[in-house]
């Protein structure tokens, strides 16, 4: 079994937090995270006695050639695990490598790191030791940039990295789960770069049909497939001297993806059904809600190409992870959607927005947006944002709400009763919740808050399966 950072003892994370990081202000300079530098001290393994400084916030170590820690083992994925930095301190992800994490010996999907904690990733040990010295991330002056807005440390270094990319021709690279404002921030960058007189082109790669986006990027010749009855340019012609935004990027085709590779490294195109070679200039921005490392472990996404997309990586938090910024974006949404004046019909509005913040938003700042605009269609005022918090987890109407039903038998041994118990309520809960997303496998991941490989697993073991599959 996996556990996650909530294991931890919270003292320990707690002594993390006073020790490594810390919010500086330096008047009119940037503020910075000021953290406390580490190092890797490898203990065994090929190579053993070599130390390896953590000197970013987002450090990469695998068995692949672009890592910031290589460590040529077998046993080691391609992208193992990443060492990160925030307002927290550190912590250890595993990025769904094929052999597991471990800290302290337990096998972890994410786990907070203290002084001499000790990693396993395959033959290599590894121990985390703080440095007597300190480095400063710098985060943004700013709680917003452009239409995205946070006032939350995880928010402000993205948006300084925003504010410090934009005017460049860097690709980048945003992460972060559906619903979290990828596109408005893709968006945003475009804006504030000497890009913004130009197009700003969305492809989502997740909603093309596959037969038809070669076409839609790359553009096709009359009669180079059935239904091609004129010359079409596609999105990286229609884009010239702007911006193209590729939305859902791991979900694109396995074949597409050495011609966009070809796109990057050569700036060049060439039209279905044609040999014509056309130049062209365009910026691109790529945004997912997978873990591209995983889709590069499993084969499914070209290495070369990840790497080539993620020149600048921003991660954009779930709201859960920000829950101070939920104020600031109500209000801002109240006002969108429904005027200034709308902020009257909010009754206790401090109280409800103390609610809101104990809900998980599974949603993220989507769902947020979403019951602001609905709460105001109801004709009771005042507007009680609070009541419509579990619409998006309501069954429909022909689906009654089981009654939750648990049986227990003294005649077992303790551990046969407390077994058969926790399978009963795994199936039950992992049946409900593929229905309500069609079994779509991602979806349920996310709402569930596990890991898709995990999840896979449980519906092998309990062979759940579509009833039409």
């Amino acid at each position: 079994m996996r556990y996650d950072s909530r294991t931890m003892s919270e003292n320990s994370r707690t002594n993390n937090v006073a020790a490594q990081t810390l919010v500086l202000d330096r008047g009119h300079d940037e503020p910075m995270l000021r953290v406390r530098k580490t190092k890797l001290l490898i203990v065994s393994g090929p190579l053993q006695g070599e130390e390896f400084v953590v000197d970013k916030d987002l450090f990469t170590i695998g068995s692949g050639e672009h890592n910031d820690l290589v460590l040529q083992d077998t046993t080691i994925s391609k992208c193992h695990c990443e060492i990160s930095i925030d307002q927290d301190g550190y912590q250890v992800r595993d990025l769904d490598s094929t052999n597991g994490t471990f800290v302290q010996g337990v096998n972890v999907t994410a786990a907070a790191l203290v002084p001499g904690s000790e990693i396993q990733i395959g033959k290599t040990r590894l121990v985390f030791c703080p440095l007597p010295e300190a480095s400063d991330i710098p985060i943004s002056r700013n709680d917003s940039f452009g239409k995205a807005l946070g006032r939350s440390v995880a928010m402000r270094r993205v948006f300084y990295l925003a504010e410090t990319y934009a005017p460049t021709d860097a690709t980048v690279m945003i992460t972060g789960e559906t619903g979290t404002g990828k596109e408005v921030i893709a968006e945003e960058i475009h804006l504030h770069s000497p890009r913004r007189a130009k197009p700003f082109i969305v492809i989502d790669c997740a909603a093309m049909a596959k037969d038809l986006i070669e076409s839609e990027l790359f553009g096709h010749v009359k009669g180079a497939f059935t239904g091609a009855n004129a010359d079409r340019m596609g999105a990286f012609e229609a884009a010239d001297g702007g911006t193209v935004f590729l939305d859902e990027i791991g979900d694109l085709a396995p074949d597409l993806q050495p011609k966009l590779l070809r796109v990057l490294e050569k700036r060049e195109i060439r039209r279905v059904g044609c040999n014509k070679i056309r130049k062209i200039n365009v910026r691109i921005i790529c945004a997912t809600n997978r873990n591209l490392a995983n889709e590069v472990n499993e084969g499914r996404f070209r290495e070369d190409l990840f790497y080539r997309l993620s020149v600048v990586q921003m991660e954009l938090p779930p709201l859960r992870r920000r829950k101070e910024d939920i104020a600031a974006l109500a209000q801002k949404f109240i006002k969108e959607l429904h005027g200034n004046d709308s902020l009257k019909e909010i009754g206790h509005f401090d109280n409800t927005m103390d609610i809101l913040k104990r809900h998980d938003w599974p949603g993220n700042v989507r769902e947020l947006r979403n019951l602001i605009e609905v709460a105001f269609y109801s004709e009771r005022r005042p507007v009680d944002l609070s009541a419509l918090l579990s619409l998006g987890r309501l069954h429909t109407a022909h689906e009654p709400t089981p009654e939750p039903e648990a049986t227990y038998s003294a005649d077992k041994p303790f551990k046969d009763a407390k077994s058969d118990l926790i399978e009963n309520f795994e199936r039950g809960y992992l049946q409900d919740l593929l229905a309500r997303h069609n079994f779509n496998i991602s979806r349920s991941a996310r709402e569930a808050g596990i890991e898709r490989a995990y999840l896979q697993r449980l519906v092998r073991k309990y062979d759940l399966r579509s009833a039409d599959k």
